[in-house]
């Protein structure tokens, strides 16, 4: 019997989804007086928060707000609710020990915990960085972590903590799939032709094309073959994959991605190139942290060309450029020197050290 009434009140919440639910029955349910199972009844009444009727819905919010938290914790812990109703649970009950509860619930959504991510405290959020499986099958949560202004510092090292990981990860699994499939020599030869080398005897001895070339035609011609149209089409773990081991034109897209695992990824990546790395130095377009993750290579920043574009990029802060401008040769210390486009303060450290040398 326990289980018609469970089936009936699940029916209910999907009918008051699609709209099929009378009114006299929504209101008896929002009012607390419906003849069913108090863990039922308390579903009916979360989903109905939302309900089209602005008056039963408020009238449905107040029965919640109405109950004590234990209550609400017990019926949480004792049965599995629907993602739905837990994701209207917190915007009704803004109540932390609810809100830790629906973070750990088994049945909670991503949409809940990205939602969550965003707003909750630093105890909410512990739960959420604790929770790896999940942070790997929606790795946009940890961007909704970095943007929660309740954030605490030891939330945000576990975020930069994992990332390190998962990059690694990602690296390692990549390099034993490739060892799996064999080795490849592709890279290089195609380094060799771009380079205008001529391989011995490659008229007579072509290497085999590995791809298709009329399907590769066919995408061509449907035009859905740029590398856009394909990483739109990925989710976020895809596009970290493309940002490590895809092609330069996948990266010099993917570095102007607001996702910091996504930029991290990129400069992790061991196939980007020095030049790469100089255009990203000199884009205006990229985020802050990808100027901050070049500057912070030590390797990087022995590279002349990168540390010009740097300092001549008005994105990079005044005390990174103010440590670089010592390095630049008298000519393009001038050149910052009158570049209206950088910041005042910039501009004057050059002068600054021109004035000196003549001195």
């Amino acid at each position: 019997m326990a289980d018609n009434g469970a089936m009936a009140a699940s029916d209910l919440i999907h009918g008051i989804v699609r709209g099929e639910v009378p009114r006299q029955v929504r209101l008896f349910a929002a009012q607390g007086l419906l003849p069913v199972s108090r863990e039922d009844l308390l579903s009916l009444q979360t989903v109905l928060t939302s309900d089209p009727d602005t008056e039963l819905a408020e009238v449905a919010a107040s029965s919640l707000r109405g109950e004590d938290v234990e209550t609400i914790l017990t019926w949480l812990r004792g049965s599995p609710p629907d993602p739905l109703v837990l994701d209207h649970l917190i915007r009704v009950l803004d109540d932390e020990a609810v809100w830790a509860a629906v973070a750990s619930h088994p049945n909670v959504s991503n949409e809940t915990l990205r939602v969550l991510a965003r707003n909750a405290t630093h105890v909410v959020q512990d739960i959420i960085i604790t929770n790896q499986m999940r942070l790997f099958s929606c790795l946009e949560i940890l961007d909704d972590l970095r943007a929660n202004p309740q954030a605490h510092q030891v939330i945000l090292r576990r975020v930069r903590e994992f990332e390190e990981e998962f990059i690694e990860k990602v690296l390692a699994e990549e390099e034993e799939a490739l060892e799996a499939a064999g080795r490849s020599i592709e890279e290089a030869i195609d380094s060799l032709h771009a380079i205008g080398a001529h391989i011995p005897n490659e008229d007579t001895m072509p290497y085999p094309e590995s791809e298709d070339p009329a399907l590769i035609d066919a995408i061509n011609r449907a035009g859905q073959e740029s590398a856009h149209f394909r990483l739109l089409r990925m989710n976020v773990h895809q596009r970290i994959i493309r940002a490590l081991r895809g092609t330069r034109e996948e990266r010099a897209i993917l570095i102007n991605s607001r996702n910091r695992l996504l930029q991290r990824s990129v400069l992790s990546s061991p196939k980007l190139t020095d030049l790469e790395v100089e255009r990203f130095a000199a884009s205006r377009s990229v985020a802050d942290e990808v100027i901050a993750g070049i500057a912070a290579n030590r390797r990087w920043m022995r590279l002349y060309p990168i540390i010009v574009a740097l300092v001549l990029n008005p994105k990079t802060p005044v005390y990174t450029a103010g440590k670089i401008i010592p390095l630049l040769s008298p000519r393009d210390k001038m050149k910052v020197s009158r570049d209206r486009n950088l910041n005042r303060a910039t501009r004057e450290i050059a002068q600054r050290l021109i004035s000196t040398r003549r001195g």
